[in-house]
């Protein structure tokens, strides 16, 4: 394994992940997400390039199914693509696994079309009776990771971390 130093939030959410049991990780690329994504490939934890969010979720319900312990990173926007294979197959079956969510439409947005899926990602999670986990301040990087692991692993539930404006805003 390729060492990377725990200087970034991003590098040290990667390494608790890894560290954690993350054996791969899917995503449809993202600017936020990319230095995450390239920390996970770093640390030798092969992630796919995908297409389309729901194609991340379908990937990591059977790398899971099949005993694995797969990620899945994505922007709040492609959630709306995700909601039937989450409430459909990762819910009902116990397929946990962590998400890594990438907010837009909040604090700082200048772009409309991201605002009606920003401000309602985190309830359609939780309507589906998804715990979300919300990451703010950078020291707390690899603390979420570590919880949203043992969520996914020893709960069997999705668990993810929303990236919120307000982390990359710290000092």
């Amino acid at each position: 394994m390729t060492e990377v130093a725990a200087t970034t939030w991003q590098a040290e959410l990667a390494r608790a992940l890894a560290d954690g049991g993350v054996e791969a990780a899917a995503w449809v690329p993202d600017k936020r997400l990319a230095p995450v994504a390239e920390a996970l490939d770093a640390l030798a934890v092969p992630v796919r390039t995908l297409t389309r969010e729901e194609e991340c979720v379908g990937w990591a319900a059977g790398f899971r199914a099949a005993g694995g312990t797969p990620l899945v990173l994505m922007q709040c926007s492609g959630l709306g693509n995700s909601l039937n294979a989450i409430g459909s197959l990762v819910v009902p079956y116990g397929l946990g696994f962590p998400l890594i969510l990438s907010m837009r439409g909040a604090l700082g947005e200048r772009n409309p079309a991201q605002m009606t899926l920003g401000r309602t990602a985190v309830p359609m999670l939780e309507l589906l009776g998804v715990q979300v986990f919300r990451l703010r301040r950078p020291g707390d990087a690899g603390m979420l990771a570590r919880g949203a692991l043992d969520v996914a692993d020893g709960a069997r539930q999705l668990a993810p971390i929303v990236l919120e404006p307000e982390l990359d805003l710290a000092p």
